[in-house]
């Protein structure tokens, strides 16, 4: 029987089965971003969802199918914070600042997502190869930041020779690094990277650099 505990909430959640494999996967998330698909049990899964195995293994057929939903869910919610705001085509500087703030932000607000995807280019993203679905979220993302460049292209303002996915590997590059780094950094330069005084310095050094880049 799916239901094990009491209690108004946890009744609801085992009775709709979508929140019951999102309660599964947030639960799963956290324990891959703390031990990595090798360490991680589904024992303390189970245990951290509330559940059990059984019920685990009704919505995933194991293991590796779990880590690919949870990574797909991490994929999801970086795309979804990029995908909702509102890029200027008329504004091509503001709307590179804005993608590039809200990018940065993504990494500052989510470290569940830089640690799952540190964890899985440690597997050579041998499971991402499988979550098939993921490419799709950024062919709407390119395609938007593909007609602010040419925007900023057609008034002179941006230069011609710009890769698009070489820049948007750099706009994600500059936050991914300084948070997935961010404890060892702290310590080799003596400073406290994680006060909101250094992350707001390094996120408008990040908007300057690709603005820079950009620029004729």
């Amino acid at each position: 029987m799916e239901l094990e505990k009491s209690g108004p909430d946890k009744k609801k959640r085992f009775r709709d089965p979508e929140r019951t494999k999102q309660w599964i996967i947030d639960s799963a998330i956290d324990e891959f971003t703390e031990r990595g698909f090798d360490g991680a049990r589904i024992d303390a899964i189970a245990e951290q969802s509330q559940t059990n195995k059984s019920l685990i293994y009704r919505y995933f057929n194991s293991k590796e199918e779990l880590y690919i939903a949870s990574l797909s869910n991490t994929y999801e919610k970086l795309r979804a914070s990029q995908h909702e705001i509102d890029l200027d085509e008329n504004d091509p500087v503001g709307a590179v600042r804005t993608l590039v703030q809200s990018t940065f932000d993504t990494f500052a607000n989510n470290p569940r997502i830089v640690r799952m995807l540190t964890h899985e280019n440690v597997q050579n993203a041998r499971f991402l190869k499988q979550a098939l679905g993921i490419k799709n979220l950024y062919t709407p993302l390119l395609a938007k930041l593909s007609r602010v460049i040419r925007s900023g292209q057609d008034k002179g303002i941006f230069r011609a020779d710009v890769d698009l996915k070489h820049l948007y590997v750099s706009i994600s590059a500059l936050g991914y690094f300084y948070f997935s780094n961010i404890h060892t950094l702290s310590i080799v330069l003596d400073e406290k990277l994680e006060s909101s005084v250094e992350v707001a310095k390094q996120r408008d050094q990040t908007v300057s650099i690709i603005l820079a880049y950009l620029k004729r």
